[in-house]
């Protein structure tokens, strides 16, 4: 397994980021949690830890019993805002572009989600690893930021961190890569995110 992080800053230009953030605009439905007037929820749009107080550093004082480092998703009843990939030729051209991308880097791997996830003002994301013990684990996920008018929300390593800007691509081994995110501050963050799983599962 290739261990991962890559960065193409210009790979969709800023104008075409935006139909895919009125596509999560677009969700009306109602909100299981959180502030009604931003008129909808999308997958993992509250994504924090149970305490804000804590840090964003990981420390000997952070559980970790799953490899997360005591980061959770909180709200088990998101909504996804599903893409429809064959009925818009956009978001076809976009996906389909990540993925062979992420195929030069490992053939043998399969789309296991991708969707636009809304981070409202105020949420963040505590250091952990994305880890699935049930179908396995990630092989990589990839991020295209669709805005940058906000502040914080930098996806962030043990060395360094990158600054979102519109149209920017990440690439990254997520469950060999310790990462978090920082708060979102001023203005909601959009993100088109896609997570990769190994086409043939590992033999024992």
């Amino acid at each position: 397994m290739k261990r991962i992080i890559y960065i193409e800053e210009k790979f969709l230009d800023p104008f075409l980021c935006k139909p895919f953030v009125d596509l999560a605009k677009s969700n009306n439905k109602e909100l299981p949690y959180g502030d009604p007037t931003r008129g909808g929820d999308t997958f993992l749009t509250t994504v924090t830890h149970s305490d804000p107080n804590e840090s964003l550093a990981k420390g000997a004082d952070i559980p970790e019993p799953d490899g997360n480092y005591g980061a959770i998703y909180l709200g088990g009843k998101v909504d996804p805002t599903t893409i429809e990939i064959d009925d818009n030729e956009l978001f076809k051209t976009v996906i389909h572009a990540v993925t062979d991308l992420c195929k030069s880097f490992d053939s043998d791997i399969v789309l296991d989600y991708v969707g636009v996830i809304r981070w409202p003002p105020g949420t963040f994301m505590k250091p952990h690893f994305d880890k699935n013990d049930v179908h396995g684990p990630d092989v990589f996920a990839a991020m295209l930021y669709l805005n940058d008018d906000f502040v914080g929300g930098h996806t962030c390593f043990e060395d360094f961190e990158v600054k979102p800007q519109a149209g920017k691509l990440i690439i990254f081994s997520n469950s060999e890569f310790l990462h978090h995110v920082s708060k979102v501050k001023d203005r909601e963050r959009f993100v088109l995110s896609f997570w990769y799983k190994r086409l043939t599962p590992p033999t024992d």
